[in-house]
C-alpha cells in the first residue's frame, strides 16, 4: 500500500537527482576525469530515480530502498577521486559534490528503514531541498 504523498515525493526526488546529475555533468573538469561527469553523475541520477520504499532488502544492517549495489559502489568511490579533481574545482564545488553523493547514497537507506516518516512527514522533501541548495550554492560560487 502506498504512503500518503508517495508518488509526489518520489517524483520530487527523481527531479532533484536529475538536477544534481546535470550539475555534476557540467563541472569544469578535464577530459581525463570522465568518471565524475559520467558514471558518478549517472549513479546520482539512478539512485534518486529508483527509490523504492518497499525495498527492505537488508544489507549490513540497513534496507536498500531501491539502491543497487553497483550504484552504491559508484557513489562511495568519489572520495578516492577527490584528490585528483581538487585542482579543477573550487572548495565550494568540492563540498557540494561530496555532500550530494553522501546525501544521495543515504536517502534510499533512510527511506527503506522508515518510509512512512520520510515520505509523510516531509523528510524526503527536505533532503531534496538540500540537494537543490548544494547545486545552487556551488553554481553561485563560480559566477
Amino acid at each position: 500500500m502506498p504512503w500518503t504523498g508517495e508518488q509526489a515525493a518520489l517524483a520530487q526526488a527523481a527531479a532533484a537527482g536529475r538536477c544534481a546529475a546535470a550539475w555534476i555533468r557540467n563541472l569544469p573538469l578535464p577530459p581525463s576525469e570522465t568518471w565524475i561527469v559520467g558514471p558518478l553523475a549517472d549513479a546520482v541520477e539512478d539512485a534518486m530515480a529508483t527509490l523504492d520504499p518497499g525495498d527492505e532488502t537488508w544489507v549490513e544492517g540497513t534496507g536498500r530502498g531501491g539502491l543497487s549495489e553497483r550504484t552504491e559502489e559508484t557513489l562511495n568511490g568519489l572520495i578516492y577521486a577527490m584528490p585528483e579533481v581538487s585542482a579543477w574545482l573550487t572548495p565550494e564545488q568540492q563540498l557540494a559534490l561530496l555532500g550530494i553523493t553522501h546525501c544521495v547514497s543515504g536517502i534510499p537507506k533512510l527511506l527503506a528503514n522508515s518510509p512512512g516518516t520520510v515520505i509523510e512527514d516531509g523528510g524526503l522533501a527536505t533532503l531534496c531541498t538540500v540537494l537543490d541548495a548544494a547545486c545552487r550554492t556551488a553554481r553561485a560560487s563560480v559566477l
